[in-house]
């Protein structure tokens, strides 16, 4: 049972992983910038000549290491899952050729590239088995620095936009926005499924 059940989280933890793997690559064909921490993998992938997905391997690294160092407990299979699916997500989808070029179509593109990437972090959230390498860094600070999560979430943000930034990254109203609507959007996904998403997994609300 405890093991139907494991299997159960990994394929929520894989489904959402894809789902959020999809919503950056359209934010990233969409030409108009993405979410702080895209822009930073965009930016060190320009910089060093590896692909998006490498350098989420290589910063998500980064952010478990000094987590399992801080407060390990925030970490589970799923925190290494996570980030090696939307790794192979997006370099598998960066192999497809379309370059849109409407301004409205990229906008849009931008607009249903977020909404998935929330309803994937929603999805992966529920299932329980991790946190993911950002998530996992911001919860660790959160609590051992004895501040809010929104306050260490935003100054992340802001920190990797003008990492990406830095790092040749465009910058646009794109980032902004993203920092914005991501929590109000995550927070209306999580709302709508955790009762479906607890039956599934036949835990008690």
């Amino acid at each position: 049972m405890i093991k139907k059940q494991s299997l159960k989280r990994m394929g929520i933890v894989i489904l959402g992983s894809i789902i959020m793997g999809l919503g950056i690559h359209l934010t990233i064909i969409g030409q108009l910038g993405s979410d702080p921490l895209t822009m930073l993998w965009i930016g060190l992938s320009d910089k060093l000549s590896i692909s998006i997905g490498q350098a989420n391997i290589l910063v998500s690294s980064v952010m478990l290491l000094i987590v399992f160092f801080i407060d390990r407990k925030e970490l589970f299979i799923g925190s290494l899952l996570n980030p090696i699916v939307i790794a192979l997500t997006t370099d598998l989808l960066a192999n497809v050729p379309f370059q849109p070029e409407s301004l409205p179509f990229r906008v849009g593109l931008f607009l249903i590239g977020l909404a998935l990437m929330a309803f994937g972090i929603a999805v992966y959230s529920l299932a329980s088995f991790g946190r993911g390498a950002y998530e996992a860094l911001v919860f660790a600070l959160s609590a051992i620095l004895n501040v809010s999560i929104r306050l260490v979430r935003t100054s992340f943000d802001c920190l990797f936009m003008i990492l990406g930034f830095l790092l040749g990254a465009s910058l646009s109203f794109a980032p902004l926005l993203a920092i914005l609507l991501m929590g109000v959007m995550i927070q209306f996904f999580i709302q709508q499924l955790i009762r479906p998403m607890s039956k599934y997994l036949g835990d008690e609300l």
